[in-house]
C-alpha cells in the first residue's frame, strides 16, 4: 500500500511539473505578445501567440493523458481528487470547442472529427464521476503540490483549467483578428499597399487632432483608429512638428516608398508637389 501511494504521489508532483512548465511557457507567450504589440512588432505576437497556444493546448491534453494512464492501472477513488476536478474540467472545455466546430465546420471532415471529440468528452467526464464533498475540499491536494500553481484554493483546479481554455480561445481569436501576424511575410506588396497605410494615418490624424488639437507620431496613440495597421508588415513612420506631420510607408523588402502630409500648409514637413493627404511614391537612391 505505502508503495502505491508513492507512485501516485511520484505521479502528482510529475504532473504538476508538467503543468508549471506550461504555464511558464504561456507567461513567455504572452509577454513576449505585449512587447510585440508595444513595439510594433507583429511578427513577433504572432511567434507569442503560438506560444500562448501550443503552451494551453498541451496543458489541457496532458492531464488528460495522465488521468487515462493513471487510471488505467489505479482505481480512480484513489486517483488525486485536483487530478480529477482538473480532467472533468478539460473534459467540458474540450466538448464545448467540439460543439462549436460541429456546428461552424464548413467541411464534412471537420464536423465528423469534432462530434468524434464532443462523445469522447462526454464519455471522458462520465468516467471521471462525481467527487464526494470532503474530496472537494481538498483542493489542490498536499502541500507540496499546491505550492506550485497560481490558483489556489477550494476552486483552484477549475480556475486552472478555465483560465488555460481561455488563453487557448484568446490566442485563436487573435490569430483571426490578426493573420498577418501567422501568415509568411508576403513579398507581392505594391504602391497601392503602401499608399493605402499612409492614407489610413492620414484620417487617424485628423480625428486624433479633432480631440487633442495636435498630432501624434505615435503609432500606439492612434492604433485605436487605424486597426488594421496590425495587420501590415509594411513599417511606417510619422513626423510632426507644430505645424503639422509627415506620414512614410517603406517596402519592406525594396527601396520604394510612399508618404503624404497633413496639416497647415506652412508645415515645414509639406511634401512639394503634392496637396494634403494626397500620396506620393518615389524609390530611395542606392548607396
Amino acid at each position: 500500500m505505502t508503495s502505491g501511494m508513492t507512485r501516485t504521489g511520484v505521479g502528482e508532483r510529475r504532473l504538476a511539473g508538467f503543468l508549471r512548465l506550461c504555464d511558464y511557457v504561456i507567461y513567455f507567450g504572452l509577454s513576449s505578445s505585449a512587447a510585440g504589440f508595444a513595439f510594433e512588432r507583429i511578427r513577433v505576437v504572432g511567434l507569442s501567440l503560438a506560444f500562448v497556444s501550443f503552451g494551453a493546448a498541451v496543458k489541457l491534453i496532458g492531464v488528460i493523458v495522465a488521468y487515462l494512464v493513471m487510471s488505467s492501472r489505479t482505481p480512480n477513488a484513489d486517483i488525486a481528487p485536483w487530478i480529477r476536478r482538473w480532467t472533468r474540467t478539460a473534459s467540458v472545455i474540450a466538448g464545448l470547442a467540439a460543439l462549436y466546430a460541429l456546428i461552424a465546420g464548413h467541411d464534412p471532415a471537420t464536423r465528423l472529427l469534432a462530434g468524434v471529440i464532443a462523445l469522447l468528452s462526454v464519455l471522458l467526464f462520465r468516467r471521471v464521476g462525481s467527487l464526494a464533498i470532503g474530496e472537494l475540499s481538498e483542493g489542490w491536494g498536499p502541500s507540496g503540490i499546491r505550492r506550485m500553481f497560481l490558483v489556489r484554493g477550494f476552486l483552484g483546479p477549475e480556475l486552472d483549467a478555465w483560465l488555460a481554455g481561455i488563453w487557448l480561445v484568446g490566442a485563436i481569436v487573435a490569430r483571426v483578428i490578426v493573420p498577418g501576424a501567422f501568415n509568411k511575410p508576403p513579398h507581392n506588396i505594391t504602391q497601392y499597399d503602401l499608399k493605402a497605410r499612409v492614407q489610413r494615418v492620414y484620417y487617424a490624424e485628423q480625428h486624433y487632432y479633432q480631440t487633442n488639437r495636435r498630432y501624434s507620431s505615435d503609432l500606439i496613440e492612434i492604433r485605436p483608429l487605424v486597426m488594421p495597421f496590425m495587420d501590415s508588415l509594411v513599417p511606417v513612420t510619422i513626423i510632426v512638428d507644430a505645424l503639422g506631420y509627415r506620414a512614410i510607408a517603406r517596402h519592406p523588402y525594396d527601396s520604394s516608398s510612399c508618404g503624404l502630409w497633413g496639416g497647415s500648409a506652412l508645415t515645414a514637413l509639406k511634401i512639394e508637389g503634392a496637396g494634403e493627404g494626397q500620396p506620393v511614391c518615389w524609390t530611395e537612391p542606392k548607396r
